[in-house]
């Protein structure tokens, strides 16, 4: 795959910093409400989950933040707490998912509200990358050559979310900017 060049993505500092933000915030909750609250298994439980739902989110904003995904024309590989890395020639799966809620009333300029996921599999290894990664629709038009290259089937739903951010499934779309965040 001549086209590919070697780039490095990450998640945007801005919103990497405002999860933290949103972290801090739920951690005083969660602990203010166990040294503060009233004396009861009740309250003492309820402020517990939430304190354990942000550690758990404030671990997640700090794997995003070590997050870097390199991609040449041979492999992908993301680096977080370890290194995993998926040669393009091994992978028998691409799948492009949209998770979200539906809109309403759907206007022609309005963003949707979800994210699209972007899993890579091989036997040994499944890599999962989500649209808030800057390039993420550089890495999408990637795997888009590389399954047209070595004739990899795409399932209906993906080729309809390749379509809906503007990516051709058949491989003729124009290079997107590799440090484009988001779809």
């Amino acid at each position: 795959m001549p086209q590919i060049a070697p780039q490095s993505f990450k998640y945007p500092l801005f919103d990497i910093y405002l999860d933290y933000l949103k972290t801090a915030f739920g951690l005083s909750i969660g602990l203010g409400g166990l040294i503060y609250g009233l004396n009861n298994t009740f309250s003492q439980i309820c402020f517990s989950a939430i304190l354990i739902i942000f550690i758990i989110f404030g671990f997640h904003s700090l794997r995003r933040h070590r997050t870097r995904v390199n991609l040449d024309s041979q492999q992908v590989e993301i680096t977080d707490f370890k290194q995993r890395k998926i040669l393009f020639k091994d992978i028998e799966n691409i799948e492009l998912r949209y998770y979200g809620r539906p809109v309403k009333d759907k206007d022609s300029d309005q963003k949707p509200k979800g994210v699209l996921h972007l899993t890579l599999k091989s036997k040994e290894q499944k890599l999962t990358f989500d649209s808030n990664l800057y390039g993420f629709k550089y890495l999408v038009w990637s795997t888009i050559l590389f399954a047209k290259e070595c004739n990899l089937p795409l399932d209906p739903s993906t080729i309809g979310n390749m379509l809906d951010i503007g990516l051709d499934p058949e491989g003729s779309s124009e290079m997107p900017d590799p440090q484009t965040s988001g779809i």
